[in-house]
Parts: structure tokens; C-alpha cells; sequence
């Protein structure tokens, strides 16, 4: 029986990561494999802030922000910090390292010296290293590149979730790939007999529509206040007598966009017909939700995902590239197929029981 160490952003609060862990563990449970679980970069969920205040920086605040703005100080100071962890994981006995899934070729923050420490480890401890089902960001600084294309010359195999990665890997860091699904499709949908009344809607965090949206040839909204009520005008557009609006978010920060969005809706004719989950449920939970749904709105990728796994009909708000990659590769194919693909790709990984 072979044994696997999966590495991806299980310990974030973003609902989509659990699912991308699971989806793989279940693919290797289908082959008879066994697994350990490894956080890519976090070691534990940061809570959303709630009530910002403004405060006076002090010097040796200000020194901290400045040296840390300098890209390659802070790549070195984040593998310095995290090296023994990642070392100690790579310490076992594996047939394999799996990376993925997830958008973790990307810049900034902790992703860059990640997959370089991993690969790294996973090179001095002569243990095959494949990246499955990631995703590739748009733009890069000098120094996280340097970092990637050497982590990515230790991989065996890689596999990106749309065909669009491939492309950049190959223009930004003169790397082959190949392409898989996206690896929550590995999960089997649940078994449900449902009366399909409700309508999920997940409103999405303004900054993360905002660093986004410049990707995409959409209108552009300037400020929180619009954003809400576009959000609030569409829930409004897409109620249909009988049905229940369920407010359900898949991050810590989109959580407080829903609520906004209920104190809205909850002063409206649809007042008597709205629940908010509150906070982010977990995965099973929220698929659970899913399998009540008629209709999935949300500008979250693995909510999508998630939706049609479990037969939802999916309305995408189209906010970025990796959201317009999903309608283009995915509405039009059957979850069931997509997971059959997946299975093909264990299979060339070694993951096949014998």
C-alpha cells in the first residue's frame, strides 16, 4: 500500500481548500492509498478582522514594514521561519509528495518560498514531488521566480486545473505541464433526495473583488457601498415566489459581507424569506446546504464547484480570470466525467492500488 504526503492550503478558512483536500483524499482512498495532510503555507485559520481602527505606526513599526516590503528580505525571513516545519515533514517515509491543488503558483505573501522549501526537502530526502490540480497567477517579481522555476525543476509531474496555467508556466518560468480537473471534483456527490427550494448565495469580499476584477472585461464598481448593492439588486432579480435565499459564505471575510447583505435584504419584501448561515460552516455542512439548492450565485470558484457537484445550477459572478476559466472549462462537463479524469491522473502518479 503506498503512502502519500498532500500539501495545499488545508489550514486556511476557505472552504475551497478543504474541499480541494478532500476531493484528493478521496481519490486516494479509491486506490487504496494512504495519506497525511500538510498545511502549504498556513498552520492555522487567521480570523477576519472586524472593526478596524487607524493607529499611529511606531518607528520599529515602520522599520518592520519597510524591510518587509523588500521582496527578497521577506522571502528569506518566511524560510527561515518555516523551514524546520516543512523539514519535519518531509522527514517520513513517502512514495510521493503531492503539492495541489489550489491557485499556489502565485505572488506574494507565503506561496513563492512555500513550494520552494517543499521542493527543496522533498529533493534532499529523494522523494518524488508532483503538482496536481494548481492553479497559476498572472504576474511575478524577480525574486519569486528565481524561487518557483527552481522548485519547479524538482517536480516529476505536474498538472494544472485550466489550460491557461499551462501557458504560463511555460512563459513564465519555461516550464511543461499538463492539464486535470480541478481536484474538488474527486469528491462523489451526496446522496440526496432533496426538494431543491432554496437559492445559495455567497457574496464575495470587496478586496478580493477589487484585486481581482482588473482581469476581467467587466464594469467596474468604485466602492462598498455600490458593491453591496449590486449584490442586493441581483438577490432581488433572481427570487422567485416560494423560494428561500440562504446567505452562505465559503471565507471568514466574505462572512461579513452576507451579513451586510441580510441587514439589506431583511429590510425588503423578501424579508420573510432569507436565512443567514452565519460565519463558514464546515465542508460537509455546506454541501449539505448545496444539496438543497435549485441555484448556486457566487463569485467563489469552489462554490461553484461544489454546486454542481451536487447538482445545483450554477450563476457565476465573473470577477477575475480564474472565475471566466470556470464557465469556459467546466459548466458544460459533467462532475461525474471530471472526477473519471481525475482518476486517470492517480493512476499515472503511481496512486493505483496494484
Amino acid at each position: 500500500m503506498k503512502k502519500f504526503l498532500l500539501v495545499n492550503e488545508n489550514g486556511s478558512d476557505n472552504i475551497g481548500d478543504h474541499a480541494i483536500n478532500e476531493g484528493l483524499k478521496e481519490l486516494l482512498t479509491e486506490s487504496d492509498c494512504q495519506f497525511n495532510s500538510e498545511p502549504f503555507s498556513t498552520t492555522h485559520v487567521h480570523q477576519a478582522p472586524v472593526n478596524k481602527t487607524t493607529t499611529s505606526m511606531s518607528l520599529s513599526q515602520k522599520l518592520r514594514k519597510l524591510l518587509f516590503s523588500f521582496k527578497p528580505f521577506y522571502l528569506l525571513m518566511w524560510l527561515l521561519k518555516h523551514k524546520g516545519r516543512i523539514k519535519q515533514a518531509c522527514s517520513k517515509d513517502y512514495d510521493g509528495i503531492i503539492i495541489g491543488g489550489g491557485q499556489l503558483i502565485l505572488s506574494g505573501a507565503s506561496f513563492p518560498p512555500a513550494l520552494y522549501a517543499w521542493a527543496r526537502y522533498a529533493r534532499k530526502r529523494k522523494i518524488p514531488l508532483y503538482l496536481l490540480g494548481v492553479g497559476c497567477g498572472e504576474h511575478f517579481y524577480a525574486s519569486e521566480t528565481w524561487l518557483i522555476k527552481q522548485a519547479l525543476k524538482c517536480a516529476e509531474k505536474i498538472y494544472v486545473r485550466e489550460y491557461q496555467s499551462v501557458t504560463k508556466l511555460k512563459q513564465h518560468f519555461d516550464v511543461e505541464a499538463s492539464f486535470c480537473p480541478d481536484l474538488a471534483f474527486g469528491l462523489q456527490p451526496l446522496a440526496s433526495d432533496n426538494e431543491r427550494k432554496n437559492i445559495l448565495v455567497g457574496m464575495t469580499d470587496f478586496a478580493v473583488y477589487t484585486r481581482y476584477c482588473h482581469e476581467v472585461d467587466t464594469p467596474k464598481i468604485a466602492n462598498y457601498k455600490d458593491y453591496l448593492d449590486t449584490w442586493y439588486n441581483q438577490v432581488l432579480s433572481m427570487y422567485q415566489p416560494g423560494m428561500t435565499i440562504v446567505l452562505a459564505s465559503t471565507t471568514l471575510s466574505d462572512a461579513q459581507c452576507n451579513r451586510d447583505l441580510y441587514q439589506l435584504l431583511n429590510n425588503s419584501t423578501l424579508k420573510d424569506n432569507i436565512r443567514l448561515i452565519d460565519g463558514v460552516l464546515p465542508l460537509a455542512d455546506y454541501r449539505i446546504e448545496l444539496s438543497r439548492a435549485k441555484t448556486v450565485y457566487s463569485a467563489r470558484m469552489h462554490s461553484l464547484i461544489l454546486g454542481k457537484i451536487e447538482g445545483a445550477a450554477i450563476e457565476p459572478w465573473i470577477i477575475s480570470k480564474k472565475i471566466e476559466n470556470f464557465l469556459g472549462l467546466y459548466t458544460q462537463q459533467n462532475a461525474a466525467d471530471l472526477k473519471l479524469q481525475l482518476r486517470e491522473v492517480t493512476k499515472l502518479l503511481g496512486a493505483e492500488s496494484e
